[in-house]
């Protein structure tokens, strides 16, 4: 019995010399820390923990204020701009979810920043559903393309909804940036009958690095979630599901393959970061070695 209360003594000792490591993301990236950070995104690299001693959250907690003490200056028009794109974001075919990620949901807006979005799409759908919001985005000229990429949209990440866990992408060390990109999403559309996203409770891996994560989320940017359809997004999809089936996915696999391997050709590194497989489309440029290596020797110090 002694031992066992020396052991959670020393335990407690420990986190608490610990308690401020989850701060160290935000350090290295210039970020702003939300509110509630100590319980909401505290870091652990011990395993004691996982049984009864995380903190509790109640289900109303940090949904209705905005999530830092402090905006950044550029937020209310970058949300205006997503609020005028409300009726594109709904009218993509075969879409279950879209996330803002990246700079907007880590209140870390500049000038120049674009809006980054996370998509999520019916399976055997994920190519077309890219091609048809490079096509919805443009007409409505919200697509980043060339030098113009302030308050445009950025179609950098799409996965199915039948492969939602991202950790088999994870790095083989502490993937860090990959657990808190995760863990800050924000979604902003969901299919009218889509009653319970799972995608937080599919990637709950993220507690190995911040163990009060919630499986559900908890950045709030004050914006309502867009829940329904437009009749335009019922009519294609009615369209293709009876006329093309997966003839449409097949062609554009196709062209998808010959503009890679023209890219590779042109420059030979250029799918070093590049994911292109049915599950999963991803073009960014991945930042998360650097950042884990960062984060690695800042919890040493």
């Amino acid at each position: 019995m002694q031992d066992t209360r020396m052991r959670n003594r020393w335990w407690s000792i420990i986190d608490l010399l610990s308690v401020q490591k989850h701060l160290r993301f935000y350090e290295i990236m210039h970020y702003p820390v939300p509110k509630r950070s100590d319980i909401y995104f505290q870091y652990s690299n011990s395993h004691h923990n996982k049984k009864n001693n995380l903190l509790k959250i109640s289900e109303t907690e940090n949904k209705e204020d905005f999530s830092r003490d402090k905006k950044s200056k550029y937020m209310d028009e970058y949300l205006q701009e997503i609020k005028r794109l409300k009726d594109t974001f709904k009218s993509i075919p075969f879409v279950e979810e879209i996330y803002l990620c990246n700079s907007i949901t880590f209140n870390a807006l500049d000038k120049d920043s674009d809006i980054d979005i996370f998509i999520i799409t019916q399976p055997w759908r994920i190519r077309s559903t890219k091609f048809r919001s490079m096509i919805l985005f443009t007409l409505k000229n919200a697509k980043r393309f060339g030098k113009y990429i302030r308050k445009r949209i950025c179609l950098s990440f799409f996965i199915t909804s039948d492969q939602q866990n991202l950790y088999p992408i994870s790095l083989p060390s502490m993937d860090i940036y990959l657990a808190y990109r995760i863990s800050h999403l924000v979604l902003i559309y969901k299919r009218e009958n889509n009653k319970q996203p799972t995608f937080f409770k599919q990637n709950q891996r993220v507690k190995g690095i911040l163990p009060n994560f919630q499986e559900k989320q908890t950045i709030s940017l004050w914006i309502k979630t867009f829940e329904w359809n437009t009749k335009l997004k019922n009519f294609l999809e009615f369209i293709w599901n009876w006329f093309f089936w997966n003839i449409f996915e097949h062609i554009i696999k196709i062209i998808q393959i010959l503009i890679i391997k023209l890219k590779i050709l042109i420059n030979p590194i250029w799918n070093k970061d590049v994911i292109t497989t049915d599950t999963m489309l991803k073009f960014h440029k991945d930042i998360r070695e650097k950042i884990s290596l960062k984060y690695s020797i800042k919890i040493k110090n």
